[in-house]
Protein backbone atom coordinates (compact mmCIF):
# COMPACT_ATOMS: atom_id res chain seq x y z
CA UNK A 1 0.00 0.00 0.00
CA UNK A 2 0.48 3.76 -0.38
CA UNK A 3 3.54 4.94 2.33
CA UNK A 4 0.73 6.87 4.92
CA UNK A 5 2.06 10.92 5.09
CA UNK A 6 2.07 12.42 8.56
CA UNK A 7 -1.49 12.97 10.55
CA UNK A 8 -2.62 16.08 10.80
CA UNK A 9 -2.83 18.05 14.04
CA UNK A 10 -6.47 18.12 15.38
CA UNK A 11 -9.40 16.68 14.91
CA UNK A 12 -12.52 18.28 12.93
CA UNK A 13 -15.69 18.67 15.08
CA UNK A 14 -18.43 16.25 13.27
CA UNK A 15 -21.62 18.72 13.40
CA UNK A 16 -24.80 18.29 11.13
CA UNK A 17 -25.60 21.44 9.61
CA UNK A 18 -29.32 22.31 8.96
CA UNK A 19 -27.91 24.15 5.60
CA UNK A 20 -27.16 20.68 4.14
CA UNK A 21 -31.22 19.42 3.83
CA UNK A 22 -31.16 20.58 0.18
CA UNK A 23 -34.82 18.46 -0.05
CA UNK A 24 -36.18 20.88 -2.53
CA UNK A 25 -32.70 20.67 -5.14
CA UNK A 26 -32.18 17.11 -4.92
CA UNK A 27 -34.31 14.72 -3.42
CA UNK A 28 -31.95 14.09 -0.51
CA UNK A 29 -31.19 15.09 2.94
CA UNK A 30 -28.02 14.11 4.84
CA UNK A 31 -29.72 15.44 8.02
CA UNK A 32 -32.91 13.85 7.98
CA UNK A 33 -30.33 10.63 6.82
CA UNK A 34 -29.43 11.12 10.39
CA UNK A 35 -32.74 10.23 12.11
CA UNK A 36 -33.56 7.32 9.62
CA UNK A 37 -35.15 6.18 6.01
CA UNK A 38 -35.59 3.35 8.13
CA UNK A 39 -38.07 0.46 8.21
CA UNK A 40 -39.24 -1.64 11.54
CA UNK A 41 -37.56 -1.26 14.69
CA UNK A 42 -34.65 1.51 15.79
CA UNK A 43 -32.31 -0.20 17.70
CA UNK A 44 -29.64 -0.88 15.34
CA UNK A 45 -28.69 -4.04 17.48
CA UNK A 46 -31.88 -5.82 17.13
CA UNK A 47 -32.42 -5.45 13.51
CA UNK A 48 -30.87 -8.04 10.72
CA UNK A 49 -28.54 -6.58 7.60
CA UNK A 50 -31.17 -5.99 4.54
CA UNK A 51 -32.34 -2.91 3.17
CA UNK A 52 -35.94 -1.01 4.58
CA UNK A 53 -39.06 -2.13 1.98
CA UNK A 54 -40.21 0.98 1.61
CA UNK A 55 -36.98 2.87 0.41
CA UNK A 56 -37.42 4.74 -3.31
CA UNK A 57 -35.85 3.31 -6.58
CA UNK A 58 -32.87 4.11 -7.86
CA UNK A 59 -33.99 4.74 -11.16
CA UNK A 60 -34.54 8.09 -13.03
CA UNK A 61 -36.17 9.79 -15.10
CA UNK A 62 -36.23 9.42 -19.20
CA UNK A 63 -32.94 11.72 -19.73
CA UNK A 64 -34.01 12.23 -22.68
CA UNK A 65 -37.35 13.49 -21.63
CA UNK A 66 -38.77 16.86 -19.47
CA UNK A 67 -37.96 15.12 -16.17
CA UNK A 68 -35.24 14.35 -16.89
CA UNK A 69 -34.11 17.62 -17.94
CA UNK A 70 -35.46 19.08 -15.05
CA UNK A 71 -33.75 16.50 -12.97
CA UNK A 72 -30.35 17.66 -14.58
CA UNK A 73 -30.99 20.73 -13.59
CA UNK A 74 -31.75 20.11 -9.81
CA UNK A 75 -28.79 17.69 -9.53
CA UNK A 76 -26.63 21.02 -10.90
CA UNK A 77 -28.22 23.24 -8.76
CA UNK A 78 -27.36 21.22 -5.96
CA UNK A 79 -23.79 21.20 -7.20
CA UNK A 80 -23.18 24.87 -7.27
CA UNK A 81 -25.10 25.39 -3.54
CA UNK A 82 -22.57 22.70 -1.93
CA UNK A 83 -19.85 24.48 -3.86
CA UNK A 84 -20.56 28.11 -2.55
CA UNK A 85 -21.21 26.33 1.26
CA UNK A 86 -17.55 25.08 0.90
CA UNK A 87 -16.09 28.54 -0.32
CA UNK A 88 -17.70 30.26 3.11
CA UNK A 89 -16.65 27.21 5.27
CA UNK A 90 -14.20 25.25 3.78
CA UNK A 91 -14.51 21.22 5.18
CA UNK A 92 -18.26 21.65 5.96
CA UNK A 93 -19.14 19.32 3.20
CA UNK A 94 -17.37 16.41 4.64
CA UNK A 95 -17.67 17.65 8.26
CA UNK A 96 -21.53 17.66 7.18
CA UNK A 97 -21.50 14.00 6.23
CA UNK A 98 -20.19 12.52 9.28
CA UNK A 99 -22.55 14.23 11.43
CA UNK A 100 -25.69 13.37 9.47
CA UNK A 101 -25.25 9.84 9.43
CA UNK A 102 -23.25 7.06 11.14
CA UNK A 103 -21.57 4.27 9.71
CA UNK A 104 -23.27 1.22 12.01
CA UNK A 105 -26.66 2.59 10.93
CA UNK A 106 -25.30 1.79 7.20
CA UNK A 107 -24.08 -1.24 7.89
CA UNK A 108 -27.20 -2.81 9.57
CA UNK A 109 -29.57 -1.27 7.02
CA UNK A 110 -30.86 1.79 8.31
CA UNK A 111 -30.24 3.50 5.53
CA UNK A 112 -31.94 3.45 2.02
CA UNK A 113 -29.77 1.92 -0.87
CA UNK A 114 -30.66 4.81 -3.02
CA UNK A 115 -30.09 7.78 -0.40
CA UNK A 116 -26.38 6.23 0.23
CA UNK A 117 -25.83 5.81 -3.76
CA UNK A 118 -27.44 9.90 -4.34
CA UNK A 119 -24.65 10.69 -0.78
CA UNK A 120 -21.67 9.02 -2.64
CA UNK A 121 -22.38 10.94 -5.90
CA UNK A 122 -22.11 14.19 -3.83
CA UNK A 123 -18.43 12.49 -2.79
CA UNK A 124 -17.71 11.72 -6.05
CA UNK A 125 -18.24 15.43 -7.58
CA UNK A 126 -16.77 16.85 -3.94
CA UNK A 127 -13.60 19.16 -4.52
CA UNK A 128 -11.39 18.42 -1.88
CA UNK A 129 -9.31 21.31 -0.17
CA UNK A 130 -6.66 20.87 2.54
CA UNK A 131 -9.61 20.97 5.60
CA UNK A 132 -10.46 17.52 3.74
CA UNK A 133 -6.50 16.22 3.86
CA UNK A 134 -5.81 17.35 0.52
CA UNK A 135 -2.25 16.95 -0.36
CA UNK A 136 0.06 15.51 2.27
CA UNK A 137 2.94 16.30 4.32
CA UNK A 138 4.23 20.39 4.15
CA UNK A 139 2.05 20.53 0.69
CA UNK A 140 -0.42 22.73 2.48
CA UNK A 141 1.95 25.27 3.42
CA UNK A 142 4.31 25.03 0.74
CA UNK A 143 4.92 27.93 -1.95
CA UNK A 144 4.92 25.83 -4.52
CA UNK A 145 1.66 24.62 -3.18
CA UNK A 146 0.48 20.61 -2.50
CA UNK A 147 0.61 19.57 -5.83
CA UNK A 148 3.40 17.25 -8.01
CA UNK A 149 2.41 16.93 -11.63
CA UNK A 150 5.07 13.49 -11.64
CA UNK A 151 4.19 11.40 -8.38
CA UNK A 152 7.06 10.43 -6.12
CA UNK A 153 7.02 6.68 -5.36
CA UNK A 154 3.75 4.85 -4.20
CA UNK A 155 2.96 8.01 -2.14
CA UNK A 156 0.94 9.61 -5.59
CA UNK A 157 0.61 13.47 -6.55
CA UNK A 158 -1.69 15.07 -5.98
CA UNK A 159 -2.39 15.93 -9.35
CA UNK A 160 -6.09 16.98 -8.87
CA UNK A 161 -8.56 17.91 -6.53
CA UNK A 162 -11.91 15.88 -7.33
CA UNK A 163 -12.76 12.82 -9.15
CA UNK A 164 -15.00 13.56 -11.80
CA UNK A 165 -11.81 16.18 -12.69
CA UNK A 166 -10.35 13.35 -14.45
CA UNK A 167 -13.50 10.88 -14.95
CA UNK A 168 -15.22 12.84 -17.70
CA UNK A 169 -14.82 12.19 -21.27
CA UNK A 170 -18.26 10.99 -22.40
CA UNK A 171 -19.72 11.96 -19.35
CA UNK A 172 -20.12 11.79 -15.47
CA UNK A 173 -17.96 9.14 -14.23
CA UNK A 174 -16.17 8.61 -17.86
CA UNK A 175 -12.76 8.37 -18.78
CA UNK A 176 -9.91 11.06 -19.17
CA UNK A 177 -8.46 12.89 -21.48
CA UNK A 178 -4.20 13.01 -22.30
CA UNK A 179 -3.62 15.77 -19.74
CA UNK A 180 -5.19 14.13 -17.39
CA UNK A 181 -2.60 11.32 -17.43
CA UNK A 182 -1.01 10.86 -14.21
CA UNK A 183 2.68 9.94 -13.79
CA UNK A 184 3.06 6.88 -11.84
CA UNK A 185 5.89 5.75 -9.49
CA UNK A 186 8.46 8.81 -10.40
CA UNK A 187 10.59 10.81 -8.72
CA UNK A 188 8.56 14.05 -7.87
CA UNK A 189 10.06 15.76 -11.06
CA UNK A 190 10.73 14.20 -14.62
CA UNK A 191 8.14 13.08 -16.62
CA UNK A 192 10.48 10.59 -17.56
CA UNK A 193 10.78 8.95 -14.51
CA UNK A 194 7.27 7.90 -14.21
CA UNK A 195 4.60 5.41 -15.69
CA UNK A 196 1.95 7.68 -17.92
CA UNK A 197 -1.26 6.04 -16.81
CA UNK A 198 -4.68 7.44 -18.56
CA UNK A 199 -7.85 7.56 -16.71
CA UNK A 200 -10.40 4.60 -16.94
CA UNK A 201 -14.29 5.09 -17.59
CA UNK A 202 -15.92 3.85 -14.30
CA UNK A 203 -19.29 2.25 -15.77
CA UNK A 204 -20.47 -0.81 -13.76
CA UNK A 205 -17.61 -1.23 -11.46
CA UNK A 206 -20.12 -3.05 -9.58
CA UNK A 207 -21.01 -5.87 -12.21
CA UNK A 208 -17.39 -6.36 -12.76
CA UNK A 209 -16.74 -6.74 -9.57
CA UNK A 210 -19.49 -9.64 -8.84
CA UNK A 211 -17.97 -10.83 -12.19
CA UNK A 212 -14.50 -11.51 -11.02
CA UNK A 213 -15.57 -12.92 -7.61
CA UNK A 214 -17.57 -15.35 -9.36
CA UNK A 215 -14.62 -16.05 -11.40
CA UNK A 216 -12.09 -16.31 -8.32
CA UNK A 217 -14.59 -18.78 -6.64
CA UNK A 218 -14.70 -21.04 -9.67
CA UNK A 219 -10.39 -21.03 -9.70
CA UNK A 220 -10.61 -21.43 -6.05
CA UNK A 221 -12.44 -24.89 -6.36
CA UNK A 222 -10.26 -25.91 -8.94
CA UNK A 223 -7.21 -25.57 -6.49
CA UNK A 224 -9.09 -27.70 -4.03
CA UNK A 225 -9.62 -30.28 -6.71
CA UNK A 226 -6.26 -30.21 -7.42
CA UNK A 227 -5.00 -30.73 -3.46
CA UNK A 228 -6.99 -33.90 -3.23
CA UNK A 229 -5.26 -35.50 -5.99
CA UNK A 230 -1.87 -37.22 -6.26
CA UNK A 231 1.63 -36.39 -7.02
CA UNK A 232 1.84 -35.31 -10.47
CA UNK A 233 -1.71 -34.43 -10.61
CA UNK A 234 -2.82 -31.48 -12.59
CA UNK A 235 -5.82 -29.18 -13.16
CA UNK A 236 -6.71 -26.63 -15.74
CA UNK A 237 -7.44 -23.14 -14.81
CA UNK A 238 -10.73 -22.40 -16.78
CA UNK A 239 -13.13 -20.19 -15.76
CA UNK A 240 -16.23 -18.51 -17.61
CA UNK A 241 -14.36 -19.66 -20.79
CA UNK A 242 -11.31 -17.53 -19.83
CA UNK A 243 -7.57 -19.79 -19.70
CA UNK A 244 -5.58 -18.80 -16.48
CA UNK A 245 -2.57 -21.92 -17.24
CA UNK A 246 -2.41 -24.91 -15.41
CA UNK A 247 -1.68 -25.94 -11.67
CA UNK A 248 0.56 -28.90 -10.94
CA UNK A 249 1.07 -30.82 -7.53
CA UNK A 250 4.91 -31.57 -6.81
CA UNK A 251 6.01 -34.01 -5.83
CA UNK A 252 6.23 -33.10 -1.67
CA UNK A 253 2.56 -31.86 -2.16
CA UNK A 254 2.89 -28.04 -2.68
CA UNK A 255 1.15 -26.47 -5.65
CA UNK A 256 3.25 -25.73 -8.84
CA UNK A 257 2.04 -22.29 -9.92
CA UNK A 258 4.84 -21.77 -12.83
CA UNK A 259 1.99 -22.73 -14.82
CA UNK A 260 -0.22 -20.20 -14.35
CA UNK A 261 -1.01 -17.06 -16.54
CA UNK A 262 -2.31 -13.68 -16.44
CA UNK A 263 -3.16 -13.64 -12.67
CA UNK A 264 -1.24 -13.42 -9.53
CA UNK A 265 -0.61 -17.21 -7.75
CA UNK A 266 -3.13 -16.34 -5.21
CA UNK A 267 -6.01 -17.17 -8.35
CA UNK A 268 -7.61 -13.81 -7.42
CA UNK A 269 -8.91 -12.15 -10.63
CA UNK A 270 -8.23 -8.42 -9.87
CA UNK A 271 -10.17 -6.69 -12.26
CA UNK A 272 -9.31 -2.84 -11.54
CA UNK A 273 -6.81 -1.02 -12.53
CA UNK A 274 -4.87 -1.14 -15.73
CA UNK A 275 -2.65 -3.23 -14.38
CA UNK A 276 -5.03 -5.73 -12.77
CA UNK A 277 -4.13 -4.57 -8.82
CA UNK A 278 -7.14 -4.78 -7.29
CA UNK A 279 -10.25 -7.02 -6.74
CA UNK A 280 -12.63 -4.81 -4.96
CA UNK A 281 -14.32 -1.19 -5.82
CA UNK A 282 -12.80 -0.24 -2.11
CA UNK A 283 -9.57 -0.57 -2.81
CA UNK A 284 -9.29 0.87 -5.75
CA UNK A 285 -11.11 3.95 -4.66
CA UNK A 286 -8.88 4.09 -1.21
CA UNK A 287 -5.73 3.65 -3.54
CA UNK A 288 -7.04 6.97 -5.90
CA UNK A 289 -7.97 9.12 -3.31
CA UNK A 290 -4.32 8.71 -1.70
CA UNK A 291 -2.52 8.65 -5.06
CA UNK A 292 -4.34 11.22 -7.25
CA UNK A 293 -5.68 13.62 -4.10
CA UNK A 294 -3.65 12.79 -0.75
CA UNK A 295 -7.08 11.99 0.65
CA UNK A 296 -6.68 8.97 3.16
CA UNK A 297 -9.17 6.57 4.31
CA UNK A 298 -9.34 3.82 6.89
CA UNK A 299 -9.67 1.71 4.37
CA UNK A 300 -5.69 1.75 4.35
CA UNK A 301 -5.40 1.55 7.14
CA UNK A 302 -5.21 4.67 8.50
CA UNK A 303 -7.37 6.57 11.07
CA UNK A 304 -9.03 9.16 8.94
CA UNK A 305 -11.77 10.46 11.10
CA UNK A 306 -10.42 14.65 9.61
CA UNK A 307 -10.19 13.06 6.20
CA UNK A 308 -12.95 11.36 3.99
CA UNK A 309 -14.40 9.14 7.17
CA UNK A 310 -15.89 6.04 7.03
CA UNK A 311 -19.17 6.99 6.55
CA UNK A 312 -18.40 8.76 3.27
CA UNK A 313 -16.02 6.26 2.05
CA UNK A 314 -18.26 3.83 1.97
CA UNK A 315 -21.29 5.90 0.03
CA UNK A 316 -18.48 6.70 -2.64
CA UNK A 317 -17.95 2.93 -3.25
CA UNK A 318 -21.66 2.17 -3.07
CA UNK A 319 -22.35 5.33 -5.77
CA UNK A 320 -19.61 3.73 -8.33
CA UNK A 321 -20.89 -0.01 -7.56
CA UNK A 322 -24.22 0.91 -8.85
CA UNK A 323 -23.23 3.10 -11.60
CA UNK A 324 -25.09 1.79 -15.21
CA UNK A 325 -23.72 -0.30 -18.10
CA UNK A 326 -22.66 0.82 -21.54
CA UNK A 327 -24.87 -0.82 -24.39
CA UNK A 328 -24.42 -1.70 -27.29
CA UNK A 329 -26.31 -0.94 -29.98
CA UNK A 330 -25.88 0.52 -33.62
CA UNK A 331 -27.13 4.05 -34.67
CA UNK A 332 -30.96 3.32 -37.00
CA UNK A 333 -32.77 6.35 -37.82
CA UNK A 334 -35.90 5.06 -39.76
CA UNK A 335 -38.62 7.52 -38.53
CA UNK A 336 -39.74 9.66 -40.94
CA UNK A 337 -38.87 12.96 -38.48
CA UNK A 338 -40.31 15.85 -40.74
CA UNK A 339 -38.42 19.19 -40.59
CA UNK A 340 -37.79 20.71 -37.78
CA UNK A 341 -39.57 24.13 -38.98
CA UNK A 342 -41.02 25.38 -42.18
CA UNK A 343 -38.68 25.90 -44.61
CA UNK A 344 -36.06 23.30 -43.14
CA UNK A 345 -35.17 19.98 -44.60
CA UNK A 346 -36.13 17.05 -42.68
CA UNK A 347 -33.34 14.90 -40.89
CA UNK A 348 -32.31 12.04 -43.59
CA UNK A 349 -33.02 8.40 -42.45
CA UNK A 350 -30.27 6.12 -41.95
CA UNK A 351 -28.95 2.95 -40.81
CA UNK A 352 -25.69 1.46 -39.59
CA UNK A 353 -27.03 -1.90 -38.79
CA UNK A 354 -25.27 -4.26 -41.76
CA UNK A 355 -22.38 -2.49 -40.67
CA UNK A 356 -22.33 -3.38 -37.05
CA UNK A 357 -22.88 -7.10 -38.06
CA UNK A 358 -20.17 -7.11 -40.71
CA UNK A 359 -18.14 -5.43 -37.87
CA UNK A 360 -19.18 -7.74 -35.41
CA UNK A 361 -18.06 -10.46 -37.38
CA UNK A 362 -14.48 -8.86 -37.94
CA UNK A 363 -13.73 -8.64 -34.89
CA UNK A 364 -14.11 -12.40 -34.18
CA UNK A 365 -12.34 -13.05 -37.60
CA UNK A 366 -8.97 -11.23 -36.98
CA UNK A 367 -8.67 -12.44 -33.06
CA UNK A 368 -10.22 -9.25 -30.91
CA UNK A 369 -12.33 -11.46 -29.01
CA UNK A 370 -9.72 -13.61 -27.84
CA UNK A 371 -8.70 -11.10 -25.14
CA UNK A 372 -11.65 -8.71 -25.59
CA UNK A 373 -14.35 -11.56 -24.75
CA UNK A 374 -17.44 -9.69 -25.65
CA UNK A 375 -19.98 -11.31 -22.91
CA UNK A 376 -20.17 -12.85 -20.08
CA UNK A 377 -22.51 -14.55 -17.96
CA UNK A 378 -23.27 -13.68 -14.08
CA UNK A 379 -24.85 -16.04 -12.44
CA UNK A 380 -25.73 -14.48 -9.02
CA UNK A 381 -26.48 -10.57 -9.33
CA UNK A 382 -25.54 -10.40 -5.61
CA UNK A 383 -22.76 -7.83 -4.20
CA UNK A 384 -20.89 -7.57 -0.81
CA UNK A 385 -19.58 -4.39 -0.24
CA UNK A 386 -18.20 -3.92 3.27
CA UNK A 387 -19.86 -1.83 5.64
CA UNK A 388 -23.20 -2.42 3.88
CA UNK A 389 -25.97 -5.41 4.02
CA UNK A 390 -26.18 -7.34 0.29
CA UNK A 391 -26.94 -6.05 -2.93
CA UNK A 392 -28.92 -7.17 -5.59
CA UNK A 393 -27.67 -5.63 -8.79
CA UNK A 394 -30.56 -6.81 -10.70
CA UNK A 395 -32.47 -4.53 -8.81
CA UNK A 396 -30.78 -1.76 -7.49
CA UNK A 397 -28.51 0.09 -10.69
CA UNK A 398 -28.83 2.53 -11.84
CA UNK A 399 -30.40 2.67 -15.63
CA UNK A 400 -29.28 0.25 -18.20
CA UNK A 401 -28.73 -2.38 -15.72
CA UNK A 402 -28.63 -6.02 -15.75
CA UNK A 403 -31.49 -8.01 -17.47
CA UNK A 404 -31.88 -12.01 -16.93
CA UNK A 405 -31.82 -14.09 -19.98
CA UNK A 406 -33.07 -17.58 -18.91
CA UNK A 407 -31.86 -19.22 -22.22
CA UNK A 408 -28.34 -18.49 -20.72
CA UNK A 409 -29.31 -19.23 -17.14
CA UNK A 410 -28.07 -15.50 -15.98
CA UNK A 411 -26.92 -12.11 -16.64
CA UNK A 412 -25.31 -10.92 -19.72
CA UNK A 413 -23.01 -8.72 -19.25
CA UNK A 414 -21.33 -7.28 -22.52
CA UNK A 415 -18.14 -5.91 -21.32
CA UNK A 416 -15.35 -7.37 -23.91
CA UNK A 417 -13.02 -8.19 -21.61
CA UNK A 418 -11.55 -11.66 -20.11
CA UNK A 419 -10.37 -9.90 -17.43
CA UNK A 420 -7.09 -10.49 -17.84
CA UNK A 421 -3.59 -9.91 -17.91
CA UNK A 422 -1.39 -10.34 -20.99
CA UNK A 423 1.69 -9.41 -22.30
CA UNK A 424 2.25 -6.47 -24.30
CA UNK A 425 5.20 -6.54 -25.86
CA UNK A 426 8.38 -4.53 -24.85
CA UNK A 427 7.06 -1.34 -26.94
CA UNK A 428 4.66 -0.98 -24.24
CA UNK A 429 6.45 -1.70 -21.29
CA UNK A 430 6.34 0.49 -17.97
CA UNK A 431 9.65 1.86 -16.63
CA UNK A 432 8.22 0.24 -13.49
CA UNK A 433 7.02 -3.10 -12.21
CA UNK A 434 3.31 -1.93 -10.27
CA UNK A 435 2.90 -4.30 -7.29
CA UNK A 436 4.48 -7.01 -8.76
CA UNK A 437 2.92 -7.47 -11.93
CA UNK A 438 5.43 -7.39 -14.79
CA UNK A 439 6.74 -4.24 -17.19
CA UNK A 440 4.82 -5.78 -20.17
CA UNK A 441 1.45 -6.98 -18.60
CA UNK A 442 -1.68 -5.07 -18.47
CA UNK A 443 -4.95 -6.08 -18.03
CA UNK A 444 -7.34 -6.53 -20.79
CA UNK A 445 -9.11 -3.26 -20.94
CA UNK A 446 -13.40 -3.30 -21.20
CA UNK A 447 -13.94 -1.96 -24.43
CA UNK A 448 -17.99 -1.63 -23.61
CA UNK A 449 -18.90 2.25 -23.80
CA UNK A 450 -15.23 2.30 -25.80
CA UNK A 451 -17.38 4.90 -28.26
CA UNK A 452 -17.12 7.59 -25.64
CA UNK A 453 -13.69 6.92 -23.90
CA UNK A 454 -11.31 8.26 -26.15
CA UNK A 455 -8.20 8.19 -26.02
CA UNK A 456 -7.21 4.81 -25.67
CA UNK A 457 -4.42 2.76 -24.62
CA UNK A 458 -2.76 2.23 -20.90
CA UNK A 459 -0.91 6.00 -21.58
CA UNK A 460 -3.68 8.04 -23.56
CA UNK A 461 -1.59 7.69 -26.74
CA UNK A 462 -3.59 6.77 -29.00
CA UNK A 463 -6.51 9.35 -30.76
CA UNK A 464 -8.26 6.79 -32.27
CA UNK A 465 -9.28 3.43 -32.98
CA UNK A 466 -6.98 2.99 -35.68
CA UNK A 467 -4.27 4.28 -33.33
CA UNK A 468 -5.30 2.04 -30.24
CA UNK A 469 -5.00 -1.05 -32.05
CA UNK A 470 -1.65 -0.23 -34.29
CA UNK A 471 -0.37 0.42 -30.41
CA UNK A 472 -1.11 -3.74 -29.69
CA UNK A 473 1.67 -5.53 -29.18
CA UNK A 474 3.39 -9.07 -27.78
CA UNK A 475 0.23 -11.24 -27.37
CA UNK A 476 -2.03 -8.65 -29.25
CA UNK A 477 0.63 -8.81 -32.36
CA UNK A 478 -1.22 -11.73 -34.78
CA UNK A 479 -4.67 -9.37 -34.14
CA UNK A 480 -2.95 -6.01 -34.89
CA UNK A 481 -1.05 -7.49 -38.10
CA UNK A 482 -4.89 -8.92 -39.54
CA UNK A 483 -6.54 -5.37 -38.99
CA UNK A 484 -3.37 -3.95 -40.84
CA UNK A 485 -4.44 -6.64 -43.54
CA UNK A 486 -8.17 -5.34 -43.82
CA UNK A 487 -9.81 -3.80 -47.02
CA UNK A 488 -10.77 -0.18 -46.57
CA UNK A 489 -14.71 -1.20 -46.11
CA UNK A 490 -13.83 -3.74 -43.82
CA UNK A 491 -11.76 -1.65 -41.56
CA UNK A 492 -15.03 0.40 -41.28
CA UNK A 493 -17.34 -1.95 -40.61
CA UNK A 494 -15.06 -2.94 -37.65
CA UNK A 495 -14.91 1.27 -36.52
CA UNK A 496 -18.64 1.14 -36.53
CA UNK A 497 -19.19 -1.53 -34.34
CA UNK A 498 -16.81 -0.54 -32.06
CA UNK A 499 -18.65 3.12 -32.01
CA UNK A 500 -21.86 1.12 -31.07
CA UNK A 501 -20.02 0.21 -28.39
CA UNK A 502 -21.31 2.95 -26.28
CA UNK A 503 -23.09 4.90 -23.50
CA UNK A 504 -26.88 5.61 -23.57
CA UNK A 505 -27.59 9.34 -24.20
CA UNK A 506 -28.37 11.75 -21.62
CA UNK A 507 -28.54 15.21 -20.99
CA UNK A 508 -25.71 16.95 -18.31
CA UNK A 509 -25.74 20.61 -16.70
CA UNK A 510 -22.88 21.51 -16.13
Amino acid sequence: MNRPRERRAGRAVAVAAPWFCLTALAGICLTALAAGCQNGATDAATRTASWPADCRSLARPDSLGMDGAREAHRRAARRHELRLREAAAPGSFLRGVRGAIEPERMASGGVCLADIADWGELVFEHEYGFADGLGGGDGASSPRGPFRRVHEGLFGGPETISCASCHWVGGPHGAGAETDNAILIGDGDRVGSGDARNPQALLGLGVVQALAREMTSELQRRRAELTSGGAGAEVRLVTKGVDFGVLRLAADGTVDTSGVRGIDADLVVKPFGWKGNFAEIADFAADALQVHLGVQSERLGVASEDEIGAAAFTALVAHLALLELPIVAPLVQKHDLGPAATGLIAPTTSSFAEDFARGRQIFHEIGCAGCHVPMMVLEEPNLTLDGLPEIDLATSMREPALRSDEALGGYPVWLFSDLKRHDMGEGNAARHPQRGVPRRDYMTPRLWGVADSAPYLHDGRAPSFDYAIGGHDGEAAAARAAFTELSREAQGSLRVYLMSLRRESRLIVP
